[in-house]
């Protein structure tokens, strides 16, 4: 009889356990799934720069590495959260801002700057070659002006930005 009784209570605390870790479950798919692997992305990027490569039809010869810089990270989340969040794909902030302003804004005073973005890839090994693809992107990974780097990742959206002081 005493067991009866109890089996509301049991049930709501199964339930209750069982809801909570399905929620933390999910959260942290969120979280690993906006997780750029910051040492990985650095070492792709400084290999493709040490090896040189072409770009299209013009090749780059092999040039200087680049240190990562949190200021560039910072404005590389921003518009990979931006994206993201709002549904959209562009150089172009939906404020109007460029790359330059979202770096600038971070507090880096950058005499050259560059962007990459990218949207629908899984890993840093795949969001790299096909940058390395596309020309244009090829050309800022290549870049020997570009001494610093900062790339951020929300969900599918990729950012990369260069830049140098």
């Amino acid at each position: 009889m005493k067991t009866l009784q109890l089996l509301p209570f049991i049930l709501l605390f199964l339930f209750v356990v069982v809801f909570s870790c399905h929620k933390n479950d999910i959260i942290n798919q969120n979280n690993s799934a906006a997780q750029l692997n910051k040492s990985l992305m650095l070492q792709l990027v400084n290999e493709q720069r040490t090896k040189g490569c072409n770009c299209d039809s013009v090749y780059y010869p092999p040039t200087t590495t680049v240190m990562w810089n949190d200021q560039l990270e910072a404005a590389a989340a921003t518009h990979a959260t931006d994206m993201d969040q709002n549904n959209y794909f562009s150089h172009t902030g939906l404020d109007g801002s460029s790359a330059g302003d979202r770096i600038r804004r971070t507090g880096y005073n950058w005499t050259a700057y560059g962007e990459n973005i990218a949207k629908g890839y899984t890993t840093e090994q795949e969001v790299m070659a096909a940058w390395v693809a596309s020309e244009e992107h090829c050309v800022n990974i290549m870049n020997p002006a570009f001494r610093e780097f900062g790339g951020a990742k929300s969900k599918l959206y990729w950012v990369q930005e260069f830049g140098s002081r």
